[in-house]
């Protein structure tokens, strides 16, 4: 149904811009690469967040499907620029648009994205549209201070667990929990709802991304369709790097941190990777995880609707045991 209405929006503003250019000044280098980033599948996870929250407080799914579209595409806004500033070469096993194309165009690809997204969340059918682009707007400004501080933390040698929780929440966690509220809000959820259905999709993004931190070192790299290891390349500061000097010391610590920030040494995702394992940081990871999943599960009581809560609680479980 997503990827239905997802295809079905890009194919019409594609043909409308062929339409105003009279096939003449098409801009070929914009579209043909923006087509490409949209069509490269992806768990679709955010938009169909819209959706289960919009029937679990009574809403018809249909009038979310527009909502459920803009945050899908604003979703790949994301990645587009994360990848240039991360200057990845992979994204879902398939070459980036800035590598594939150039820098410029991946830019400017991001940029129509953001433009399309809002094209698309004026469709929705709501008695509350101002609610929902405000959600959404205030979704986008907190995933780009997110990303600031995680571009910051890459060149910090001063950032503690809590310091990465703060940026995650922002990065990830907040268009989990905008795409929540915006369900909610289209569902015609009362305040309490509300606050339940944030709630779970915030810890249900704090565990989503401490899972693709832990998934970057041991992932089978098929299946997640980029380099394991990136993380550690680009010297992130990722959960497990922070649990790793939480829990060394001395000499240990000096040389962990020697390594992890240096480039091209020998054998450094390997080595880090083994280190990882011998000090327990995947196990705490781990735990981690399961202990959002457990505190997003405990938000769900308010919901009434059975069904739809029990999809809820499956939608967190199948988050938590991803292999991708």
């Amino acid at each position: 149904m997503i990827d239905s209405r997802l295809f079905s929006f890009l194919e019409g503003e594609t043909e409308r811009s062929r339409y105003c250019a009279n096939n003449e000044k098409y801009p070929y280098t914009l579209f043909d690469p923006l087509n490409y980033i949209m069509s490269g599948g992806g768990k679709r996870i955010r938009p169909i967040l819209v959706l289960l929250s919009c029937e679990a407080f009574g809403g018809n799914k249909n009038n979310a499907l527009d909502a459920a579209t803009a945050v899908e595409i604003l979703h790949n806004f994301t990645l587009v620029h994360d990848d240039i500033m991360d200057n990845a070469n992979t994204r879902r096993g398939k070459e980036t648009i800035h590598k594939k194309w150039d820098v410029n165009s991946a830019i400017l690809v991001g940029d129509e994205l953001i433009g399309l997204s809002y094209r698309s969340l004026l469709r929705t059918k709501t008695h509350d549209l101002e609610g929902v682009i405000k959600a959404f707007t205030d979704g986008v400004i907190e995933v780009c201070e997110g990303q600031a501080l995680d571009k910051e933390f890459e060149l910090s040698n001063d950032v503690s667990i809590h310091d990465y929780k703060i940026m995650i929440r922002k990065k990830t966690a907040e268009l989990l929990r905008t795409s929540a509220v915006m369900g909610a809000i289209i569902g015609n959820a009362d305040a309490e709802g509300i606050k339940a259905i944030s709630a779970y999709s915030e810890n249900i993004g704090l565990a989503f991304q401490i899972q693709d931190d832990l998934l970057d070192v041991i992932a089978d790299e098929n299946e997640f369709g980029k380099k394991i290891g990136g993380d550690i390349l680009e010297k992130k500061k990722t959960f497990l790097y922070l649990k790793a000097l939480e829990l060394l010391s001395g000499k240990e610590r000096d040389d962990f941190m020697f390594v992890y920030n240096t480039d091209g040494h020998e054998n450094k995702i390997k080595d880090i990777i083994k280190l990882y394992s011998e000090i327990c940081v995947i196990g705490s990871a781990k735990d981690e995880i399961t202990a959002y999943t457990n505190e997003a599960n405990r938000n769900l009581d308010s919901i009434k609707n059975s069904s739809v809560k029990s999809m809820l609680v499956s939608f967190s479980d199948m988050l938590l045991n991803r292999s991708y």
